[in-house]
């Protein structure tokens, strides 16, 4: 295992924890773009293979997050790395969800009680992009015995503990959905959530060594994967009934492309092993790292601030692009997201008494 600095860490924060979230929620789901007719169309299409090829954006920050925080034990004691979670994650999180509950979700005709705040928070309903906080702290609360896990386990106990979070997290789900069942085992082991599997996994590639052939096996398996999702997405979408789960508005099958499912979760282990690559180039150049370093420190203000230029501020700017081709509304929209969302938490990083916003 090695404990120096990972600069690739700050790669996949930059590109895929940020930039990636940004066009997930732009420009794949084709009634954002006023297309109101589902079909095996172009944009249809192209919506759905830029949402399969853009989904890698929190399972590899959720990879990233299990590689730099399940060897904390090393760094400092369990007090310490929940005032720093909480400090870092949780206080930003309720502030920006109020913020939200008031300016966002307030449009309705919602009642705007202290209960109606409880009820919409604990149900994820306020800031709909907010739902992978709720995932990385109940995480964060399980890490001090995964942590165990990883510290005095063997690779074999470890490797066996991604296998059965696969089964049940990938394998039972896509069992229950075909055989219209729903089967006990699914929810008959302790402590495993639908994407544990990222967290130990991205652990487990940044701290061994994988052999060059196991690189080439991860890697044809995900390009297998990601063609697979693209057309089974295509194919169950319009040219089969629909299976009876996983959908999205509009009648588009995510079953196959869901980031809990078995192909993305190969895609994501492929992405991971590829960006852990570019280390030693990284290592190299002093002046890359230090903009590496500042873009990936605007991360987790990007992800806070962007559903809330996309609901204020991406309407009013696409009215003035009215006469452009939509193709081109589709490359300029997730750039005008989150470069001003980047700009905006700049800002707010600077200011004195605002900063413990954007952590």
């Amino acid at each position: 295992m090695t404990k120096s600095k990972k600069y690739y860490f700050m790669y996949l924060n930059a590109i895929a924890s940020s930039f990636a979230v940004v066009v997930a929620h732009t420009i794949t789901n084709p009634a954002q773009l006023g297309i109101t007719k589902i079909g095996p169309t172009f944009y249809v299409i192209l919506c759905i293979v830029l949402g399969i090829v853009f989904s890698f954006g929190v399972p590899i920050f959720f990879m990233q997050s299990g590689a730099n925080i399940l060897n904390y034990r090393e760094r400092y004691d369990t007090k310490t790395f929940f005032i720093k979670r909480i400090h870092k994650v949780v206080i930003p999180f309720i502030i920006w969800s109020i913020f939200g509950f008031f300016f966002i979700y307030g449009k309705s005709d919602f009642s705007l009680t202290l209960k109606s705040f409880i009820t919409t928070f604990l149900s994820g309903s306020i800031v709909g992009p907010y739902w992978f906080f709720y995932n990385i702290i109940g995480f964060y609360l399980c890490v001090p015995f995964i942590s165990l896990i990883i510290k005095y386990a063997s690779r074999n106990i470890i490797k066996y503990t991604i296998l059965v979070l696969l089964v049940v997290n990938t394998g039972i789900p896509i069992i229950n959905i075909l055989t219209k069942s729903q089967s006990l085992f699914s929810t008959s082991f302790p402590f495993i959530g639908p994407y544990a599997q990222y967290f130990i996994a991205g652990w487990y590639f940044a701290h061994n060594d994988i052999s060059r052939r196991t690189h080439k096996q991860i890697y044809i398996l995900g390009i297998i994967m990601l063609f697979f999702e693209i057309i089974a997405t295509i194919y169950f979408s319009f040219y089969v009934k629909q299976l009876p789960g996983l959908n999205y508005p509009g009648g588009i099958v995510k079953t196959f492309f869901d980031i809990a499912m078995l192909p993305s979760f190969c895609v994501m282990c492929a992405l991971f092993l590829i960006f852990k690559q570019t280390e030693p180039k990284l290592q190299k150049s002093d002046s890359f790292r230090k903009y590496l370093a500042q873009g990936a420190g605007l991360t987790f203000g990007i992800y806070l601030l962007h559903p809330f230029i996309i609901t204020w501020l991406l309407v009013p700017f696409n009215n003035y692009l009215t006469t452009l081709p939509l193709l081109i509304k589709m490359v300029i929209d997730p750039i005008f997201v989150y470069l001003l969302s980047g700009v905006i938490t700049f800002l707010i990083r600077k200011m004195k008494y605002l900063r413990w916003l954007m952590p």
